[in-house]
């Protein structure tokens, strides 16, 4: 069960929310004010905090700001509970980083439902194991409780989770805020029966595509009766029946259908508010028997400083004693592309034609006079949010159809998936690419249709739908080829294009073995020439002439030594071996002094400051390391202020070492700052009298990866430019393969 935390100082809340919680799945600990809370989150984590705005020892978005900038709780979701009134809170709390907001009072179920689907999205679908895990709760509806029970059982050993209601009105709600994965219904209960039911559940959009199974004892209504109300199956209650179940749920799921969204029977957010005052209690009261949750402004400029920070699906204005103040919202709200398709109901005392005409004309969708009672303002609201639900799956179907069209002319394979990473759609080139038509495809895990992806195209794959970014990457599938693949996660699951890029990939590996080859054959002769060159220049009888003459040919073949292991590196990346690394117990501060003197050697007239500050020992490729130090510093001496000292500093704190080499100058510029790393690129774009192919930063980035490691840039006007470099202490062997490009 997954811990969450409920910060509350009203007993009743607690309580309340406790049990909610614990009937949810979860494990909640209760605290009664910020004291409490902090103990807790000093000792462990959480899954979810649900957290109180007003607290008896202070405010709770202190706690929420401390919260979002704590490294271990920093990315756990955050519920803000608080009272309609305080809009202001609301809004803050928001931007401080609250995942939710909920008004008090509160619909228990809603807020855990909510909260079910954000401790989702935090941990992502490979937290889920299993397709039982991956799919939705199971919810089980009959009046008898020893069938309720017996079906839980069974189901639930099978891995299934089980929700239950004791009547088909129950049943409902819980589908509209859990949208279960399938149905077990009892066809003849008091109130609403199994057939009234299921034909509900099929008349709302979001919930129709949810199989349903009708039990029945014995009663009127046979097999096919409930099959023309729309049952997937129709099951006797008998001996063996939880087995039969069971079996058949089995072969639903088999053939899952994508349901979405959040359907006519959900409920909504409903922002109510007035031209002066906020609405009547009334009013709210009526609008929340729906379930709704009902967000109250005082005014229409309280009213819009929330609709920058929060959603909802639509706005009630109450005329009050200003009519042309509720109008002229409207039309504020109608101006914004944001939130000109949110349905506006406006109301008030006046019941005439012509004010419904003004109404309209201003941007609202409805007005209704309190005089024909506020059960008509209630259906008029339901009547527009099932309008606009209407209207966006059908502007949904039409951008689908669309984009289909598109993808299946285009030479890129390309697929989507859902959350469970089963095929929803495949175009044309994928279909040719696996070898198998497209409704086979259809529903089929991805993982089992396409193993040649490999362990580490899933795990970039569910790295983007864990972290909510596209990714680029590329792999070889089993006929040699090669693919780019572009993955881009939404709410619904993740689509993906697969580009051809073989000839590119044989291109590049024909250059790299060529420099291969090139620097190979080079280091021979250039070998023999630094010897010769060095046994010559001991003669103490050499002529000075002749000496200075030699020592340029030394400094030559040195700088052509370098480059050739520059490019013999970047051979070995390119071509998948990874940079070869020799890790031993080294410390910072002898590499980098090292580094220092060379460096001085060799530009005598620059000032190069070391600093140094904490522990510097760790475990790395010494050599690595200082030519990563080396090649920072020749940058830093190239293109930084030549007056202006080089600063080389690093610091060591617990598992890391951060090194960093400053200078002085011109900033880099934007165009060239996104490929910095990458190879044959240089710092000035149009050459520079130093030479070089523009290897050296290239290879820093492979180094550092090879240490598992991190290296960032900084470049600004007045502050200079900075490479930092973070290293683990303890670094493990690594080799990098470069299969893909620099994101």
């Amino acid at each position: 069960m997954r811990p969450v935390l409920i910060v509350d100082d009203s007993l009743t809340v607690r309580m309340d929310l406790d049990e909610a919680f614990l009937a949810g799945g979860f494990r909640p600990e209760l605290c009664a004010d910020l004291a409490a809370a902090r103990r807790a989150l000093s000792a462990g984590r959480f899954a979810l905090v649900v957290l109180d705005v007003l607290l008896p020892d202070g405010d709770g978005l202190e706690l929420l700001a401390e919260l979002k900038c704590s490294p271990v709780h920093g990315a756990t979701p955050v519920v803000l509970l608080s009272t309609e009134v305080e809009v202001q809170h609301r809004i803050k709390g928001l931007q401080t980083g609250a995942d939710e907001y909920v008004g008090k009072p509160y619909d228990a179920e809603q807020v855990v439902a909510r909260a079910r689907e954000l401790v989702r999205r935090a941990e992502g679908p490979s937290a889920a194991g299993g397709d039982a895990g991956r799919r939705g709760p199971v919810l089980v509806v009959d009046d008898s409780a020893t069938v309720r029970e017996d079906l839980r059982a069974t189901l639930e050993q099978a891995g299934h989770e089980v929700l239950t209601a004791t009547s088909g009105e129950e049943g409902l709600r819980i589908a509209a805020v859990r949208q279960p994965s399938a149905v077990v219904v009892d066809a003849v209960m008091p109130g609403m029966d199994g057939a009234t039911f299921v034909r509900t559940l099929r008349a709302d959009p979001a919930l129709r595509a949810i199989p349903c199974i009708l039990l029945t004892a014995s009663g009127p209504m046979g097999e096919l009766g409930a099959l023309e109300a729309g049952a997937d199956a129709y099951l006797r209650k008998d001996a063996g029946g939880q087995e039969l179940v069971l079996a058949r749920l089995q072969a639903l799921f088999r053939h899952p259908s994508a349901g979405g969204g959040a359907g006519l029977l959900a409920p909504k957010r409903i922002l109510a508010f007035g031209a002066g005052a906020a609405p009547p209690d009334a009013v709210t009261d009526q609008l929340r028997q729906d379930g709704h949750d009902v967000v109250v402004a005082a005014s229409a400029a309280e009213a819009l400083d929330l609709l920058a920070v929060d959603t909802v699906d639509g706005l009630v204005v109450d005329v009050g004693a200003s009519l042309p103040r509720a109008l002229s919202a409207c039309r504020e709200v109608k101006a914004n592309p944001r939130w000109r398709e949110l349905p506006i109901v406006v109301f008030g005392e006046p019941d005439e034609h012509a004010l419904m005409v003004e109404a309209v004309a201003a941007g609202a969708d409805d007005y209704v006079s309190t005089a024909r009672g506020l059960e008509v303002l209630r259906a008029r609201l339901h009547a527009q949010l099932r309008r606009k639900q209407i209207e966006d799956e059908n502007r949904a179907r039409d951008a689908y159809a669309r984009n289909a069209a598109i993808l299946e002319t285009i030479t890129d394979a390309f697929f989507a998936v859902d959350r469970g990473w089963r095929f929803v759609y495949v175009n044309h080139t994928l279909e040719l690419l696996l070898g198998a038509e497209r409704e086979a495809l259809t529903a089929a895990l991805l993982w089992e249709r396409c193993p040649w992806l490999g362990d580490e195209a899933r795990s970039e794959l569910e790295r983007a739908s864990d972290e909510s970014h596209p990714v680029t990457f590329e792999l070889r599938a089993p006929d040699e080829r090669w693919f780019e693949v572009r993955a881009f996660p939404h709410a619904g699951g993740l689509t993906a294009y697969l580009r051809d890029v073989t000839e590119r990939r044989r291109s590049q590996e024909v250059q790299a073995h060529l420099l291969g080859i090139v620097g190979h054959d080079l280091r021979t002769p250039l070998t023999a020439m630094t010897a010769s060159a060095a046994l010559v220049l001991r003669d103490r009888a050499l002529p000075d002439k002749h000496r200075r003459s030699l020592e340029r040919v030394a400094g030559g073949a040195a700088r052509m030594s370098r480059l050739i292991s520059d490019l013999l590196d970047y051979s070995r990346a390119r071509l998948g071996h990874g940079l070869p690394v020799i890790f031993r117990p080294s410390h910072l501060g002898t590499i980098c002094q090292e580094a220092v003197q060379e460096m001085q050697a060799a530009y005598p007239g620059r000032v190069i400051e070391h600093r140094q500050e904490g522990d510097g020992s760790g475990v790395w490729d010494p050599d690595r390391i200082q030519q990563v130090v080396l090649n920072l510093l020749t940058n830093a001496i190239r293109y930084g202020t030549p007056d202006a000292p080089v600063v080389l500093s690093w610091s060591g704190r617990g598992d890391e070492r951060v090194l960093s080499v400053h200078n002085e100058g011109p900033p880099i510029p934007a165009s060239l700052r996104e490929h910095m790393f990458e190879p044959f690129k240089r710092g000035d774009a149009h050459g520079n009298a130093w030479g070089g192919v523009g290897l050296g930063l290239y290879i820093v980035r492979e180094i550092v990866r090879a240490h598992r490691g991190e290296v960032v840039m900084r470049s600004e006007e007045r502050a200079g430019t900075t490479f930092e470099v973070t290293l683990p202490a303890l670094a493990t062997p690594h080799l990098i393969v470069n299969e893909r490009p620099a994101r």
